[in-house]
């Protein structure tokens, strides 16, 4: 369960200003070089030491325990996250993180690992709803700020009057707001991040796997600043209503293609560092 943090530092709240202005330039007003220069920098945490690259094997969770009881959930909070193990080995190389905290540029791969929740759809004609749950599982506690991306497919030319997937928690019947580091997640549709990454992921045997007809990506993002009060855990839901040619349906949860993808990216990491990414698979909808 998350806990609001004390009273925000208003240098903080600058340093994630200056974060969203980095990660998510608007398309019509792109940040110049030396603009980047200015707020790259406060991007990034008290790291300490640099990141390597390691393999981007798929584990059951990210930390190698299997999201299957309490006794599994205990043994993966006391483990090292992925950002932690990784740290720890290649602390002694000092390449991979910028010196500066500036911007690395964006990886063309992911570390994916499969985590216990879902994503379904459903279609009734024109109208869609896509609903995601991410069951309780360990996050990272690397002191840095990170970008929390969701890659998610929905039927190309989509139209929605939603701006933003608000994250909640609870039932979807008593439900609050999820909030992190004194901020609701609200993650919001990256148009420019979609034209940058995406061609640089999909397809990629590391990376986001090409859709179906009639699919595509989408890329839904917002910039938090870790918080160590937030409790070792976290989980919560969302849910996105749609309008969509009624020719599509709903995305086909026997196809091993469809899944959601929730990236956990530090953008001043050297960009041979794959992004940490839980896949949640496309299921069935629930019985309403």
């Amino acid at each position: 369960m998350t806990r609001s943090s004390p009273a925000a530092d208003p240098r903080s709240v600058s340093r994630l200003a200056a974060a969203r202005a980095l990660v998510a330039p608007p398309a019509s007003r792109p940040l110049s070089a030396a603009a980047r220069a200015r707020a790259a920098p406060l991007l990034v945490g008290l790291l300490g030491a640099a990141l390597l690259a390691p393999s981007a094997a798929r584990s059951v969770d990210g930390t190698g325990f299997a999201p299957s009881g309490g006794d599994a959930l205990a043994a993966a909070e006391s483990s090292a996250t992925y950002y932690e193990q990784t740290l720890s080995e290649r602390a002694a190389k000092a390449d991979s993180l910028d010196a500066s905290g500036a911007y690395a540029g964006l990886p063309r791969r992911l570390h994916v690992v499969d985590a216990a929740g879902g994503v379904s759809y459903r279609a009734d004609g024109s109208r869609g709803r896509v609903t995601l749950r991410l069951d309780e599982r360990p996050h990272e506690r690397v002191d840095a700020v990170y970008d929390l991306v969701l890659a998610l497919p929905l039927p190309a030319g989509f139209a929605t009057d939603a701006w933003r997937i608000e994250a909640r928690r609870g039932s979807e019947r008593a439900s609050v707001p999820l909030v992190y580091g004194g901020e609701t997640v609200a993650l919001k549709r990256n148009v420019p991040l979609e034209g940058t990454w995406l061609p640089l992921l999909v397809g990629s045997d590391e990376g986001l796997p090409d859709l179906g007809s009639g699919w595509a990506w989408t890329l839904w993002d917002t910039v938090l600043r870790y918080d160590p009060t937030a409790g070792a855990t976290v989980e919560g839901f969302a849910r996105l209503d749609y309008e969509a040619d009624a020719s599509l349906g709903a995305l086909d949860p026997e196809d091993p293609r469809n899944a959601a993808y929730l990236i956990t990216w530090i953008p001043t990491l050297d960009a041979e560092v794959p992004p940490f990414a839980v896949r949640l698979d496309v299921v069935p909808p629930a019985k309403e």
